[in-house]
């Protein structure tokens, strides 16, 4: 049984990088708004969190 779930992606100038993983769409979403309320308010360089799906390794 394969596993889906959502990760929250850290958007820099100079790549990304994955903050978290969660299992449903809703607390993805939630938590990426969260920290993009608190980059504002707390400017350190551009850095936009995306919610994406975790892509799982192909099997090729």
């Amino acid at each position: 049984m394969e596993e889906t779930g959502y990760k929250v992606v850290a958007v820099m100038f100079f790549g990304k990088r994955e903050v978290g993983r969660f299992p449903t769409l809703e607390q993805a979403e939630r938590r990426a708004r969260e920290m993009n309320e608190w980059a504002e308010r707390n400017p350190r360089g551009y850095v936009q969190y995306l919610v994406r799906p975790v892509e799982e390794p192909r099997k090729d």
